[in-house]
């Protein structure tokens, strides 16, 4: 059982979900050259978020499907206050366009009852321009002893430039 995962340009990573969330997290961070302090979270191709972050200790299977495509985001929360900025992660224009980014800024309108004001979804769209360059893009250098929870594989996407 196992996912993919798409991030960086137009590059894809293979992932066991027969495992926790968090391990399932880690090995994402890991093999996408993520930041450590960047928080992660993925979305299907539509936009919808999986909410992985608040099921950390459930079996990734429960919530994502056999060989589902998904998009890797960053997460981040502006000071003073609680709600969830989400990053695409990945430069491919057919797939990050406006109707997918419309889903993920609506993705909080959703999920609480309080409407947002419009200056708001405009700061948004900043945070998201200024936060494209969290990927390192260079393969980090394996570390010594450490071993991996979780298989994966991470290629170039065929066919795209």
């Amino acid at each position: 059982m196992f996912v993919t995962v798409l991030h960086g340009d137009n590059e894809e990573a293979l992932f066991n979900i027969h495992c926790r969330v968090q391990l399932l997290l880690e090995g994402i961070k890991r093999t996408c050259h993520c930041e450590p302090e960047v928080e992660i979270e993925l979305a299907d191709e539509n936009g919808q978020i999986k909410n992985l972050l608040e099921n950390r200790h459930c079996y990734a299977s429960e919530i994502l499907s056999e060989r589902e495509t998904c998009i890797l985001l960053a997460v981040s929360r502006p000071a003073g206050t609680t709600e969830a900025v989400f990053t695409p992660l990945l430069n491919d224009e057919d797939i990050i366009n406006s109707k997918f980014l419309a889903k993920l800024g609506n993705w909080g309108e959703s999920k609480s009852s309080s409407s947002r004001t419009k200056s708001k979804r405009h700061s948004r769209k900043s945070v998201v321009i200024q936060s494209m360059s969290l990927l390192d893009g260079k393969p980090s250098p394996p570390q010594p002893g450490k071993s991996k929870s979780t298989a994966s594989t991470t290629k170039k996407r065929a066919g795209k430039s």
